[in-house]
């Protein structure tokens, strides 16, 4: 038996609180942190209340074999950020699942995908979303700003991720935003509306964050991401500066 539980946008806490009774019946519980660097502060109160040990795993454990052959003789927790099906990953363990015969249940929680509401820019209304990895000396793609380009031809707007594997290893918005300058800048185009874009930063806790991008004053801290506008109608205009003042 599998359970995919969300965890919630930002605090461990924010769990649905069903999921406790789900989690005492688990034998093992695991938690991955590598779609999101959520708060886990309170996970030794968790796992004193359930009476149970909550393992942290990475992405290899939980693209390969290791959960499923797992829920295959037991009841076993996956405990993730946000809601648990925003990644196609877990999406992935779920058709695992069911062609092997595997029980599973899904408890699903808040997200990025619907909390960006907050912004005042209708969730209606956004495209493809897109993420903006780690660079690395051999590792610098640009692939993510073809989806910028096409969402902002379109009139959407555009969901932009920003890479973390831990607190001291991710994409900072201030780079994000040099790099997204950069590459506009290299192909000649000037689709970008800076003045419009925001740049968010723990959304969902209490050192959430949301400001311009240009010029960028807020917090620079992962969990972060921004928001691209295509073409804003005047709800948008208009809630957004209400929201955003």
């Amino acid at each position: 038996m599998l359970y995919l539980i969300g965890t919630g946008l930002y605090y461990l806490t924010d769990m649905p609180i069903r999921a406790i009774d789900k989690l005492k019946k688990c034998r093992e519980i695991y938690l991955e942190r590598y779609t999101n660097l959520n708060d886990i502060s309170q996970l030794k109160k968790l796992e004193g209340s359930i009476k149970k040990k909550i393992t942290l795993v990475g992405r290899e454990e939980v693209e390969s074999d290791f959960i499923i052959s797992r829920a295959e003789k037991a009841a076993v927790a996956l405990l993730v950020p946000g809601d648990p099906l925003s990644a196609t990953t877990h999406v992935s363990l779920l058709c695992e699942c069911k062609s092997r015969g595997i029980k599973f249940e899904v408890l699903h929680s808040s997200s990025i995908f619907s909390a960006i509401a907050e912004t005042g820019f209708s969730l209606y209304k956004f495209g493809a979303t897109c993420s903006i990895p780690i660079y690395t000396a051999n590792f610098k793609p640009e692939s993510f700003f073809s989806v910028i380009e096409e969402n902002i031809k379109a009139g959407l707007h555009t969901l932009v991720l920003l890479e973390a594997k831990d607190e001291k290893n991710f994409v900072s918005l201030k780079s994000s935003i040099e790099t997204l300058k950069s590459i506009e800048s290299k192909r000649k185009l000037d689709i970008i509306n800076w003045g419009e874009t925001i740049c968010i930063s723990r959304l969902g806790s209490e050192q959430r964050s949301i400001s311009p991008a240009d010029p960028f004053r807020g917090n620079d801290l992962p969990p972060s991401c921004m928001i691209i506008p295509g073409k804003l109608n005047q709800v948008e205009v208009d809630n957004s500066k209400i929201l955003l003042s």
